[in-house]
């Protein structure tokens, strides 16, 4: 069979197996590295025992045409890509998965495996079922071409900001854009270039950067048709603006947007646009104008997750007017929520929330313990902001029942949260 060496080299990668443990009792590793790159061919009992550790069969590799299954596999990757259709990805991930393939072109090796990735990355596999392409393509970078070093870069981009690694993730498209002039993309791979891009300054408080990359993206998704590509982009301007205090301006761009919506009949965003606008008003101390807007984007929403986000920028909101019953009466909503679906790190994070803003009300007693594992909880999930807000409340709690010694680590636990969110380890640089 041709290409025998690719096709063990490919499935050693997917079940994340070193090629020290795959030759182990069957050959040399440097023995393998030569089958592998296509510079031996293996003998039957070599190529017997690796076949039966990889636990394959070579009767199900595909017999289809390569150019056939890349040029497929292309177009679906770029019609999830722009379409972030986490369903289709999962789809198409079980799809391939399902089947083998040998390759005659080491680039379509590169390509199908690079493709993959970002599939993986749109269905939202959990993040360790995803590392071995990480791991794999960090050990074969230096055989990429430049255009797959662009590629490998924006999903190990991805991989990181999903990890909240933003200043590791933004080194990964910064190293590309030196790459650009030198290879040729389609302009959506641009616009979803620059998207991403804009993603990552704003998550690191480079607003200015971050609109030039989310206008730019926004003009090209629009010029392509890609309406609702273009969106996320003018939700991104908006978001960055707010982040400025810039209220005004990110107003009326949603405003813009929102008729933008209505003209193109993309409703979908209707209940992330009101989101929006409630964050607006909430950040001006207009907390009745806030809840009018999360009111509007909860009654739109359908997916779970979606709704606890609202419900708890809904709480917030009473908790600032001081209206225990409200208080009560959306964190129960949460709750019940929460126990109808399935408990993940992300439902956790919730859970943390609605139960410290009854105990903050006084709704339930106070428990130490809880806030102290909601805080380890928000550590773990690098989620900085709310390990200092939660920090401030126990320092302040424990601080009112005369726990001073507890009640000063945990202030001095806010203000180490206060520097990593601010991106500096010395009391000097606070400027």
């Amino acid at each position: 069979m041709q290409n025998i060496g690719r096709i063990i080299k490919s499935e050693r990668i997917k079940q994340n197996m070193k090629q020290k443990v795959l030759a182990e009792d069957i050959c040399s590793t440097s023995y393998l590295s030569k089958i592998e790159n296509g510079n031996k061919s293996p003998s039957p009992e070599v190529l017997n025992d690796l076949i039966a550790r990889l636990q394959i069969n070579l009767n199900y590799f595909s017999q289809e045409n390569e150019e056939q299954i890349m040029d497929n596999l292309y177009e679906n990757y770029k019609s999830i890509v722009l379409t972030r259709n986490e369903q289709a990805a999962k789809d198409k991930v079980n799809h391939y998965m399902n089947f083998e393939i040998r390759f005659d072109e080491p680039k379509n090796f590169y390509y199908y495996n690079l493709y993959l990735f970002r599939l993986f990355l749109v269905s939202k596999q959990p993040l360790d079922e995803i590392e071995h392409f990480l791991t794999a393509f960090y050990a074969m970078e230096e055989n990429l071409d430049e255009r797959q070093s662009f590629i490998y870069n924006v999903n190990a981009n991805i991989y990181h900001f999903r990890k909240s690694n933003y200043i590791k993730a933004l080194s990964y498209l910064e190293s590309s854009i030196n790459l650009l002039p030198n290879i040729q993309l389609e302009d959506w791979e641009r616009a979803d270039y620059y998207y991403i891009l804009a993603l990552n300054y704003y998550s690191l408080n480079q607003n200015l950067n971050a609109l030039n990359y989310a206008k730019k993206s926004s003009a090209i998704y629009e010029s392509l048709g890609y309406f609702a590509r273009s969106v996320d982009c003018k939700t991104l301007i908006a978001a960055t603006y707010i982040q400025n205090g810039h209220y005004a301006s990110a107003e009326q761009i949603l405003e813009d947007t929102s008729l933008f919506c209505h003209q193109h009949q993309l409703h979908q965003f209707e209940s992330l646009l009101s989101q929006n606008m409630g964050f607006i008003f909430a950040l001006q101390g207009h907390a009745k104008k806030a809840i009018t807007f999360y009111k509007k984007s909860y009654n739109a929403k359908t997916e779970p997750l979606s709704i606890l986000i609202t419900i708890h920028s809904i709480i917030k909101e009473y908790s600032k007017l001081n209206q225990e019953d409200y208080v009560r009466k959306w964190c129960e909503k949460g709750l019940d929520l929460i126990k109808e679906n399935e408990l993940t790190d992300t439902t956790t994070t919730y859970l943390y929330h609605f139960e410290i803003f009854k105990m903050k009300h006084q709704l339930i007693p106070f428990d130490e313990k809880l806030i102290a594992n909601a805080i380890d909880h928000f550590q773990r999930i690098n989620d900085i902001k709310n390990v200092q807000k939660y920090a401030i409340l126990l320092g302040n709690l424990l601080y009112e029942h005369h726990e001073y010694k507890k009640a000063a680590s945990y202030f001095q636990r806010s203000t180490e949260a206060m520097y990593q969110l601010k991106y500096i380890n010395k009391w000097e640089d606070l400027t």
